[in-house]
């Protein structure tokens, strides 16, 4: 949420240009926002986006071994279509497709499509249905019925099946208990927030691992960060203050502090700050600032912490990812955090 003249441009050429950049330097995945509309302000954020399913499988048939997610809303998406697509862009990866399931929170995004978005709850609930659907439609070699709340199916049966005859990896976001609890029953890899304070990320990562064993489930704990990378601390600090301070677009920071529901009572100035800086500095991302070995030393903590993979973002993938390749991974693979990618 920058006005600086080289902030990214997400066009499908940049989109495919990165997607091959980061496949030749072993990255694993690319994981997209699911979003339908921007956020306002000079720039409106995310206003301009790519329905992701299609997206996904577009960056798959561009690559070789990186994995592509789709983000897909619950409420937007019949499961049985949904397991169509989902399986048309898994063979087109030969494996190497993964869904980001969410079962919604933007009202607005709903207003605009013309969907009424249940109860926090019954989010959830429709959610469970939902994904019972789509696992069994990719699994269930014969015609079988379903009889739900909100889905009612008679002899459903897709062909083909998965790559492999396996299933797609499954990610799922969790904040709310609710949220969290559906992520540790049905995901591989659950997303969580990270705060400015260290010391809570062992508890918080903990927790989540501790919802999946009661499922009998092992997952892996993942979260997104803003990563500015500098040959020192100084031009690290001065390049981020540059476009997420002075440089801000307030109105489009704002409006993405109050849609997310972040102005709660009791949330004091200072906090409000932070959440402003984040906003602007990459999409409410927890910021990674400094020279190389800074960055990955907080890579380290946050691995020692629980988090199992990170979600980068750079203000501009194509300028700013050779330096990353280039300092930051073989520091990785050098303390462990990283193997050597083919």
């Amino acid at each position: 949420m920058t006005t600086v003249p080289e902030r990214w441009d997400a066009s499908w050429e940049n989109n495919q240009k990165l997607a091959r950049m980061a496949d030749d330097a072993g990255m694993e995945f690319m994981l997209p926002l699911g979003r339908w509309k921007g956020y306002g302000g000079i720039t409106d954020h995310n206003g301009s986006n790519f329905e992701t399913l299609t997206w996904a499988t577009g960056i798959l048939a561009s690559t070789r071994n990186i994995m592509a997610f789709g983000t897909v809303h619950v409420s937007l998406f019949n499961p049985v279509v949904a397991a169509k697509q989902i399986v048309t862009a898994d063979l087109v990866g030969e494996g190497r497709f993964g869904i980001n399931i969410i079962c919604g929170w933007n009202t607005d995004e709903f207003d605009m499509l013309g969907v009424d978005l249940a109860f926090h709850d019954d989010r959830y609930d429709q959610g469970q249905e939902w994904i019972d659907i789509v696992t069994r439609a990719w699994s269930d070699p014969e015609p079988f019925d379903y009889d739900g709340k909100f889905y009612s199916l008679r002899q459903t049966n897709i062909y083909p099946k998965p790559y492999g005859e396996g299933r797609p990896m499954i990610v799922c976001a969790g904040n709310s208990e609710r949220g969290r609890e559906y992520a540790a029953r049905n995901a591989d890899m659950m997303f969580t927030n990270l705060t400015s304070d260290m010391g809570d990320v062992p508890a918080n990562t903990s927790a989540l691992r501790k919802m999946a064993t009661g499922y009998g489930r092992d997952i892996g704990v993942f979260s997104n960060v803003s990563i500015v990378c500098r040959p020192t601390m100084k031009e690290a600090k001065e390049y981020f203050h540059y476009y997420a301070v002075e440089n801000a677009d307030h109105d489009a920071v704002e409006n993405m502090i109050e849609w997310r529901g972040l102005k709660k009572p009791g949330v004091t100035e200072e906090r409000l700050r932070e959440l402003r800086t984040r906003a602007a500095g990459g999409n409410g991302a927890l910021p990674i600032i400094g020279d190389p070995d800074d960055v990955v030393n907080f890579m380290k903590r946050l691995s020692e912490s629980g988090v199992s993979a990170l979600a980068i973002g750079l203000q501009n993938y194509l300028e700013q990812f050779p330096y990353f390749r280039d300092e930051v991974l073989p520091r990785l693979v050098k303390y462990g955090l990283r193997r050597n990618q083919p």
